[in-house]
């Protein structure tokens, strides 16, 4: 038979276990509400056998974030919306970019090749005016030689062109500064007709090209204009009378010693619808020479060859978030730094001023004090 004694301690035993059931069924709730918050808050419950820190580690370690944040600092409750401001206008500029990038890179292609093609051009047309002056400059000089030159034939626009003369009888030395007044208008000549002989021109205007020339040579000039007259119109202005015996028309003005001017004009109407006629004639066979200039320069790309340069682009969006005025779209804002500079300015200003103003009155002072003590020191002798 058992004792009272067992009887009680039983007793007590069911009434412990049935409180630490009670005590378990509350704590599995908790835990329960717990792991739902966890999962609520997106955080995952630890798996079994981990270790967790104790209830005061975790405070110790709330208190050391706290104190970060502190130190931190406040914190912005816009910083979302500019985030996602800057972002916006980053993509904006990254896109900008990417586009300009792609339009500079086209614009350099283009301004290579164009560069390529004048240069192409130009010395095609150097060698041509090149072989022109040549032939007109040994016609002109009766058997001398003439000879263009670029100063830097690889890069010929970095550089100018040279004119090499050598007259009939004179060292291949001679440079043109050497050359007499005669001789360089006759080179000079040369070339305007070299290259008339290329691309010519409606008209020419001369203006007494023939001064420094000697009656022979300005013949061969007064011929050589006359047989060309025929591709184009010469005026010239001369006063050498071979000059004027092989002109078709003379326009002049004298006077007759009474002081009063006069016009002379001789205007042949049957010479100049004669000149017409074979004027008509000779544009035939120009437009056959310049058929067959073509065909020489047909490696030379054409006007539809040419690269096209782009449309311009109109302002870029990521500009509308610049600090500048485009268009009258967007006002500048007044600089406060400059503002408070400009005002510091005026004050010191001010003070200086006032500083001069004062030294002005001590001076003042000091001169009427000077002069007082002089008139006593003289009042003092005359008594004396």
């Amino acid at each position: 038979m058992t004792s009272a004694y067992e009887r009680e301690q039983s007793e007590s035993a069911r009434r412990r276990a049935s409180e630490h059931t009670i005590t378990l069924e509350s704590k599995r709730e908790l835990l329960a509400t717990l792991i739902e918050e966890m999962e609520l808050a997106g955080v995952k419950p630890p798996k079994p056998g981990i270790s967790i820190p104790t209830i005061a580690q975790s405070e110790n370690k709330i208190r050391g974030i706290e104190r970060r944040l502190e130190f931190i600092g406040n914190v912005n409750m816009l910083s979302i919306e500019q985030y996602d401001r800057t972002e916006t206008r980053l993509d904006e500029l990254k896109t900008d970019n990417k586009l300009c990038q792609s339009r500079r890179k086209s614009l350099i292609e283009i301004s290579e090749k164009l560069e390529k093609q004048r240069k192409k051009r130009l010395l095609a047309v150097f060698k041509e005016v090149n072989k022109n002056f040549k032939n007109v400059y040994r016609l002109l000089s009766d058997g001398g030689r003439g000879e263009l030159r670029l100063e830097h034939p690889n890069d010929p626009f970095k550089g100018g062109l040279e004119m090499w003369c050598q007259p009939k009888g004179k060292s291949s030395r001679s440079r043109l500064n050497g050359l007499s007044g005669g001789e360089k208008s006759m080179a000079a000549l040369s070339l305007i007709f070299a290259i008339q002989d290329h691309d010519p021109s409606p008209f020419y205007y001369f203006d007494e090209v023939d001064q420094n020339l000697d009656a022979f040579n300005a013949e061969r000039i007064a011929r050589l204009c006359k047989a060309r007259a025929n591709s184009a119109q010469f005026l010239m202005v001369t006063l050498r009378k071979v000059s004027l015996q092989l002109a078709d028309h003379h326009i002049g003005i004298t006077h007759a010693g009474d002081g009063c001017s006069r016009r002379i004009a001789d205007f042949n109407r049957e010479r100049a619808i004669e000149l017409g006629e074979k004027e008509e004639a000779f544009r035939e066979k120009a437009a056959e020479k310049a058929a067959e200039k073509a065909e020489k320069l047909s490696g030379l790309p054409s006007e539809e060859d040419m690269p096209q340069v782009p449309e311009p682009l109109t302002a870029p969006p990521s500009l509308g978030g610049l600090d500048v005025e485009i268009e009258g779209e967007i006002e500048l804002e007044e600089d406060s730094s400059m503002i408070a500079l400009s005002e510091r300015a005026e004050e010191l200003k001010e003070d200086i001023e006032e500083l001069q103003d004062l030294k002005a009155a001590i001076k003042e002072v000091e001169e009427t004090n000077e002069e007082i003590n002089t008139i006593e020191d003289l009042e003092s002798i005359e008594e004396s």
